[in-house]
Order: C-alpha cells, then sequence, then structure tokens
C-alpha cells in the first residue's frame, strides 16, 4: 500500500472509543457517532467522571490507612486547581497557534496582565484610596477591591487589549521572525513590572514620586479572594476553588468551541492552512489574526486573574519564558487544533509536572539518598517526551481529524472528508481555490482574444476596420 493511500490509524484513543462502544453494546448508529467524535467523547468522559470522583478520592486518598492502598500519587487540590488554570491557558493558546497556526512563545506575558488585573483591583495595594463594590465584609479597607466576578471580564478586556496591541505591528511577519518577536514581549513584560516599584512621572495632574506600581520583586500580596454566597474560594478552602475552576475551564471550553464552529474559525483554520489562498478567497488575513491573537489573550487572562486570588499574591517571578514553553508542549503532546486534545495535554503534564515527579522523587530517595530527583529535569524530560512525539505521533494524543489525515497521508477525498466532520468543509482544499484561479484565467484569455479581433476585425479585412 503506498503512502498516499494509507488509512488514518485510530490510534489509542479509537481503540479505546471501539472497546467502550462494544461493551456497552451500542446500536450501529450510535458506535459510529460515538468513534467518530472519539477525542471530544473521551475528553469529556475523564472531565465528568473526575469532577464526580475527585471528592470521595480525595478524601480517602488523604487518609492515613490509604497510603499504602494506592500505588501511585492522587494531586492535593492545590495541583488540581492548577491543572484548571492550565487548561484555560491551553486552549487559549489553540486559538492561536492551533486554530490560527501563529507561533506564541510569549503568551505568558497575557497571563501576567489577567494577574496583575486582579492585584491592582481586589487588593490594598493602593492605600490611599478606598474603594469597595459589593462586598459588605471589606468595607472601609483601604485599597480598591471589585468582587471577583468583575475581574474575570476586567482581566479578559485587558489581556485582549494588550493582545491587539502586540499583533498590529508584528502580524505581517510570518513564521520564525513572529515566534521572535512574540518571545521577546514575553521576556520584557514581567521585567516591566518587576521595574515598576519606584516610578517617578509628572505629567498634568498626576504626580508620581517613588510609586511603588508593581511591588517589585516582592509582588503585591494579599489580593482578595473570589468569595460566592458566603463562600471563599481561596488556597485555604480546599475543594471549593478547585470547583470554581471547573467552571471557568467549562466556560472557556465552551467558548473555543463555539469560536471554532463560526464564521471566524473557519477563516482562522484558512488563514493556517494556506494564507495566501485564504486571502484570494476574500479573507482579510491581518484583522482575523488580529482577533486570533486578542480573544487567545483574553482566555490567558481568565487564568492570570483567578491564580493570583488564588494563591493570595502575584509577583513578576512567575511569568517565565518557561511557563510559556510548558504551555505551547501541553498544546503539542496533547493534539495541536484540537480543544479536547490539549485540554488532556494539560491535565496530564500538570499532574506529571507538580504531583507524579515529586513522588517518583521521594521513591528514589527511599532507594538511594544518591539517586537524583526527577522534578529537577521535569523540562528534559517533557522534551524528551515531546521528540518521541514528534517522532512517532506528531499530529498529538488526540487530534484533530483533519491534522491526522494530513499528517498520515491520507488520500484527497479522505482529508476533505475528515475537515468536513470538523466544519471545514469550505476551506478543507486547495481544490476550490485553484478552480477560482482557472476559471479567473479563462475569463482574462477570454477578455484577451476578444480585444484581439475587435482590433483585427474578420479573416479579409483591413485591420483597424471592424465595426465600422
Amino acid at each position: 500500500m503506498s503512502a498516499s493511500s494509507r488509512p488514518i490509524q485510530p490510534g489509542i484513543v479509537g481503540w479505546l472509543t471501539h472497546l467502550v462502544s462494544s461493551a456497552l453494546n451500542l446500536p450501529g448508529a450510535y458506535r459510529r457517532e460515538l468513534e467518530r467524535r472519539r477525542g471530544r467523547t473521551l475528553a469529556m468522559t475523564i472531565l465528568a467522571v473526575f469532577a464526580m470522583a475527585y471528592p470521595v478520592l480525595n478524601r480517602l486518598y488523604f487518609q492515613p490507612f490509604s497510603r499504602n492502598v494506592f500505588p501511585l500519587p492522587f494531586p492535593e487540590d492545590a495541583v488540581v486547581t492548577f491543572m484548571m488554570i492550565f487548561g484555560i491557558m491551553a486552549i487559549g493558546l489553540n486559538i492561536v497557534a492551533g486554530f490560527a497556526g501563529l507561533l506564541d512563545l510569549g503568551y505568558v506575558a497575557f497571563y501576567a496582565f489577567g494577574a496583575y488585573t486582579a492585584a491592582f483591583l481586589a487588593s490594598p495595594h493602593f492605600g490611599s484610596v478606598s474603594v469597595v463594590l459589593f462586598s459588605n465584609t471589606i468595607q472601609g479597607f483601604p485599597g480598591i477591591h471589585f468582587p471577583f466576578w468583575m475581574l474575570v471580564p476586567l482581566a479578559m478586556i485587558t489581556a485582549a487589549t494588550f493582545g491587539v496591541l502586540l499583533g498590529a505591528p508584528t502580524l505581517r511577519l510570518r513564521g520564525d521572525y513572529l515566534a521572535i518577536v512574540t518571545l521577546g514581549f514575553g521576556e520584557i513584560v514581567p521585567v516591566v513590572f518587576k521595574n515598576l516599584a519606584a516610578v517617578n512621572f509628572d505629567f498634568g495632574p498626576i504626580h508620581l514620586v517613588n510609586a511603588n506600581l508593581t511591588g517589585g520583586n516582592l509582588g503585591i500580596n494579599p489580593i482578595d479572594a473570589p468569595h460566592f454566597f458566603g463562600i471563599k474560594f481561596g488556597s485555604s478552602s480546599g475543594i471549593a476553588a478547585v470547583y470554581l475552576g471547573m467552571i471557568l475551564l467549562v466556560g472557556a471550553i465552551l467558548t473555543a468551541r463555539n469560536l471554532e464552529r463560526s464564521r471566524m474559525g473557519r477563516a482562522w483554520i484558512a488563514i493556517r492552512e494556506d494564507e495566501v489562498a485564504a486571502e484570494m478567497m476574500g479573507i482579510n488575513t491581518v484583522r482575523t489574526k488580529l482577533l486570533a491573537f486578542g480573544l487567545g489573550a483574553s482566555f490567558a487572562g481568565v487564568a492570570g486573574v483567578f491564580q493570583a486570588s488564588y494563591q493570595g499574591l502575584t509577583t513578576s517571578d512567575f511569568f517565565t519564558f518557561a511557563t510559556s514553553i510548558l504551555v505551547l508542549i501541553m498544546v503539542i503532546l496533547g493534539g495541536i487544533g484540537n480543544i479536547w486534545g490539549v485540554l488532556v495535554g494539560a491535565l496530564v503534564l500538570v499532574f506529571v509536572d507538580k504531583t507524579f515527579l515529586p513522588w517518583l522523587g521521594l521513591r528514589f530517595t527511599e532507594i538511594s539518598p544518591d539517586l537524583p530527583n526527577p522534578s529537577q529535569f521535569n523540562f528534559l524530560i517533557f522534551g524528551v517526551l515531546l521528540v518521541a512525539m514528534m517522532r512517532f505521533r506528531p499530529e498529538g494524543f488526540i487530534p484533530s481529524r483533519q491534522r491526522a489525515a494530513e499528517l498520515h497521508h491520507a488520500p484527497p477525498g479522505q482529508a476533505i472528508g475528515a475537515a468536513a466532520t470538523m466544519g471545514d468543509a469550505a476551506i478543507a482544499g486547495e481544490e476550490a481555490v485553484e478552480e477560482l484561479a482557472a476559471e479567473q484565467e479563462a475569463i482574462a484569455t477570454a477578455d484577451e482574444a476578444a480585444e484581439v479581433i475587435d482590433i483585427e476585425g474578420p479573416p479579409g479585412d483591413a485591420p483597424g476596420r471592424a465595426g465600422t
């Protein structure tokens, strides 16, 4: 069998879905629909089962008698909360890198904007003023105190605004050049926040003398924890914060799904596949990419405001280049372009980074104190995992059907059919663009022929006398 006719391999997820559908003895139509949406089905099932079983498993595991019953570690409440935070970030970066095909190496900057939005608007940092909105518990406290439900849209707007400001002068760049610019932006923003601790500014009515705007190296704390109906959702509230994170994550998933299915989502995918062809089809590529940058940044803003409110503090040290790379690895390993794939990638990598590797280090220490701690080599491990994935399964763990078809060299009809199931049939391949170009060329040729006939006239007439 030739490479061009090689069928798409179902992979691990396909075999698991087939096994489940066979075990449940589902009718043929339901089984085909389940297998067609296997990535989404698996991710939704994992998330739903985890949400329902987490409280019971958490309480059982952290009882003294249970440590010898469970052979593998179980994530603590803080780790699961960060799974939700990084899941939101991975979904946002997937809009930029997965849907629109724009390599953003400075995504952590928008995470920082969201966190500092919470720090400025929900803390006593600006003690010279007292602004408290929709709260009776902290009336009279110094500083600015907005409720969490107001901080989320404000953080989205702030991050999206800076995403547009970054994208406006740079989105005409492509490939490596765009990646370098975003890398520089991601490195500059944390440094700016760190150095805004002694600001001198005098313009009009604004007079700042050694003003501490961002707290410098120490950051800003305390930051108000989210409160709803008298319930606190901070780091000391345990499982309550986990479920608030799940609500935000579900909101991010639904928003991303609606964007993917919209006309704008199809335009992003068209630009990703062939920007020149998309522009020929009438898509304003600059404006469309600008929207991808802005909307993708808004997801990071939500993650940042939740992280700062949950932990009760934020510093510039939280927003390093390593964080941007970690989120990018989540997107690639999970399945770039597929919401459910990047979600699974985020959940798994946070668990491995914050729970499994430290637990493995303790097991190594019990064997011999001289053995290395795997958690110190987390990025080396992730790098090896990424190289192995690129070698043996480049589409990721749960890829989109279109990307799986492309990377496995499916026949054109099969690849286009896979794209059509994702709602991308309008821009699935370049055949429509080639037909349009051929029609335009034929029209131009006919026009030129008509002009020649009009000039030369019918056979036997003198040149230039046609029609006289």
